[in-house]
């Protein structure tokens, strides 16, 4: 049975990749009007990574990748993005309805994914979304410096005992490639990243984007424990003031199911300055 144009699945849910030692599995599953891509490791362990409500496909309903918006509140004007990780497909339809002039391109390294996006969440390129396979952050890598108003950094890292997370692949935390990462921002852009809350990662990770960025952010969702950084690729001075009379905006500018103002004292508390590159 269809819901809203989209095709429907068995109740037992349907797999579309078994598990391998170097890649996870991936599975659709239906619960009502929520639509759940689920990975599967090796040992059985599975874990929710993407949703969408079928009625209201336009939403994030996954609450710990809301944090990521705060995007709006330091860069309120975005004419192109990237988000590195079809995972975050929920992420990718509220910007497209949210921001519809925005250009978006997304990379993503799993060929599955790619297609399990288009055929049971309805994404697909046209016009202002482009999806490439990307395996290292080549494509990223590639364009053209000052390309991104906002870069959304979440690889899915499959850890050594088989476990995937959220936060930076060994690749990208180094210097090179973190670099390359930053100079591909426009000069108000930020990178925003969703890791994994667990002291030993968001240390690593955030170490790693300090050593190249000079303004940042980091912060623990009180909502989810996930912790979120941004970091800017100048630095810039930052107004309480103008962030909640931004915030305001963005509330008034369409219903979201959540509030930007909301996401203020907690970026705030989490700011600070590195010596300047």
């Amino acid at each position: 049975m269809c819901i809203n144009g989209f095709p429907g699945i068995p109740v037992e849910g349907l797999t579309l990749s078994q598990p391998q030692n170097d890649r996870y599995g991936l599975r659709i599953v239906d619960h009502g009007e929520l639509r759940s891509l689920v990975f599967q490791d090796v040992m059985g362990r599975q874990r929710v990574v993407a949703q969408m409500n079928l009625e209201q496909p336009e939403t994030l309903v996954q609450i710990d990748r809301r944090g990521l918006l705060a995007s709006f509140l330091l860069v309120p004007v975005q004419g192109r993005s990237l988000v590195v990780g079809l995972r975050n497909l929920g992420l990718i339809r509220f910007l497209r309805n949210f921001t519809p002039a925005q250009f978006i391109d997304v990379a993503e390294e799993n060929p599955e994914l790619i297609r399990a996006a288009d055929q049971w969440f309805g994404l697909k390129p046209d016009d202002q979304l482009t999806i490439r396979r990307d395996d290292r952050l080549e494509y990223l890598l590639s364009r053209p410096q000052g390309s991104y108003d906002v870069i959304y950094l979440d690889q899915g890292v499959m850890e050594a005992d088989g476990v995937v997370t959220n936060g930076l692949s060994d690749h990208a935390r180094r210097l090179e490639v973190m670099t390359g990462i930053r100079d591909r921002l426009t000069d108000q852009g930020v990178l925003i990243v969703a890791l994994e809350t667990s002291p030993r990662t968001v240390e690593r990770d955030a170490d790693s984007v300090i050593a190249v960025f000079p303004h940042v952010f980091v912060w623990e969702s009180p909502e989810t424990g996930v912790t979120l950084l941004a970091a800017l690729k100048h630095r810039q001075i930052i107004n309480p003031l103008i962030l909640r009379e931004r915030a305001r905006k963005l509330d008034q500018w369409a219903y979201t199911g959540f509030s930007f103002h909301g996401f203020i004292d907690h970026l705030l508390a989490g700011e600070y300055r590195v010596q300047e590159i």
